[in-house]
């Protein structure tokens, strides 16, 4: 295992994972939604200022994060086949070590990433409706 920089080679293989994960973390939004706004998640997450990788033994990248500009996680992405095996936590246990202030927004309805972000201390800062789908995302702030 290892966690290291994406490299821009790795772009389809990133967001191929992004669908996937995203799809079967979200179910309770409609699977076509991700695959209209595949072109703004591949702005999105190609293009942020620290994206980092998770791959196995075999260099097959199973899991990656994204911090932009703005210290703000706009993912931690799992292969669901490979869930549960603190591929998450190693991820963000990583970018903590680089951060004093991260945040992060997630769908109310999303309640293991909720779960997940409060055990690594996100703590809920406000809520909002994303425009784009209506659903109600909370705002949540980890300071070191």
């Amino acid at each position: 295992m290892s966690i290291r920089r994406m490299e821009k080679s790795e772009s389809y293989e990133i967001l191929d994972l992004w669908m996937r994960s995203f799809t079967h973390g979200n179910s309770f939004i409609e699977n076509d939604f991700w695959q209209k706004h595949y072109t703004v998640a591949k702005e999105t997450y190609l293009n942020e200022k620290d994206n980092f990788v998770y791959a196995d033994d075999n260099g097959k990248i199973i899991g990656f994060i994204c911090v932009d500009s703005a210290n703000a996680i706009r993912g931690v992405f799992v292969d669901p086949e490979h869930e549960n095996q603190g591929i998450g936590t190693a991820l963000m246990n990583f970018v903590k070590e680089s951060y004093t202030m991260l945040n992060m927004s997630i769908y109310m309805k999303n309640k293991n990433t909720l779960k997940f972000a409060s055990y690594h201390g996100f703590l809920i800062d406000g809520a909002v409706r994303d425009p784009i789908n209506g659903e109600i995302q909370y705002t949540m702030i980890w300071t070191e």
